[in-house]
């Protein structure tokens, strides 16, 4: 399981994208540990787009 909060965010995002549940939880728990506001906004902009937060 990766330890850097950017390599966490990739992990994420892959394991959304393939619908692993077990494993976004446990990358969520990590995430929640090592990550920061800046890696949060990073998750979301891979999860949504960054168009969303465009308009």
């Amino acid at each position: 399981m990766p330890e850097d909060p950017e390599e966490l965010v990739d992990a994420i995002a892959v394991a959304v994208r393939a619908g692993d549940h077990r494993r976004i939880g446990l990358l969520l728990d990590r995430f929640k540990e090592v990550a920061g506001l800046s890696h949060l906004i990073r998750l979301r902009e891979r999860l949504c787009g960054v168009s969303l937060l465009r308009g």
